[in-house]
């Protein structure tokens, strides 16, 4: 792991104040990244969910894209294998914010888990309402979603409702159902963090004329659709076999997930502003 903090990269641990805010109070702000055959991925769509996030929590960051790709570029220039990359960003000691970055081996998926699809349950535990927290922030603060995964443990993501008992998204990934072949998603209005990958397949759904309904999701369209599959950057898509009790696919997933797969990787290469 390579670590970068006040302007020094180092090859070990680095010691944070006790005192940081991010640490005493959570006042901080993430973005995982990720990087295909060493290049990074969506660097400029990161950098600005990353800026926003730090407005809406009020911190100063005064890095511009620039700067802030070339320090992701160093960070990865002798990596053989291909990384996460996870920027954080604090309050500090209030005065001053702590700006730090990981490098870190690729986390993603088995092969196994694109072939045979994972299992997902659904947490009675809601997201935190839009009115106390703003669904565009992506910060640090991950109490409700520990808690939301340690009531379903045995399954490899959660999905969570919202206030009103809307489908929402999991605790790191978006969802997508297909139902009449129609690719159905919750819209950002039901209160989720605008997923840069469910961004991306959306736009990839399109460009090969698939439908797309982006809209308030019911929790029984779960139990009825054809389809399902999440999103996320480390991931890409990753069918979904199981929605707690109910099996979707038992041989191979279904075929506009398995058209959508096929054709992620061939369509996020052929566009040059992910790069």
């Amino acid at each position: 792991m390579k670590i970068y903090l006040n302007s020094k990269w180092y090859d070990e641990d680095v010691k944070i104040s006790a005192t940081d805010r991010g640490f005493m109070y959570g006042e901080g702000i993430y973005e995982s990244l990720r990087t295909y055959n060493g290049s990074l991925f969506a660097p400029l769509k990161h950098f600005e969910r990353f800026k926003r996030s730090a407005q809406l929590l009020g911190i100063n960051f005064k890095m511009n894209f620039e700067e802030f790709k070339s320090i992701l570029l160093e960070g990865i220039k002798d990596e053989k294998e291909d990384c996460t990359i996870r920027v954080m960003l604090t309050t500090g000691n209030g005065k001053e914010p702590l700006f730090i970055l990981y490098i870190m081996k690729l986390q993603a998926p088995s092969e196994d888990l694109y072939n045979y699809g994972v299992d997902v349950g659904i947490s009675k535990i809601r997201k935190i309402d839009e009115s106390a927290l703003p669904n565009l922030l992506k910060t640090t603060s991950h109490a409700n979603l520990m808690i939301a995964k340690r009531e379903k443990e045995s399954f490899y993501e959660v999905l969570m409702l919202n206030s009103r008992g809307y489908v929402a998204e999991g605790i790191m990934s978006n969802i997508f159902l297909v139902e009449n072949n129609v690719l159905v998603t919750p819209s950002i209005e039901t209160g989720i963090l605008d997923g840069i990958t469910r961004e991306i397949v959306i736009d990839l759904a399109k460009s090969l004329e698939i439908q797309v309904a982006e809209r308030l999701v019911n929790v029984d369209e779960l139990f009825n659709c054809s389809e399902a599959f999440l999103t996320r950057t480390s991931a890409g898509i990753i069918p979904v076999r199981k929605i707690e009790n109910r099996t979707l696919f038992g041989g191979e997933p279904g075929s506009i997930t398995q058209i959508l797969m096929e054709n992620f990787k061939p369509y996020i290469f052929h566009r040059a502003d992910l790069w």
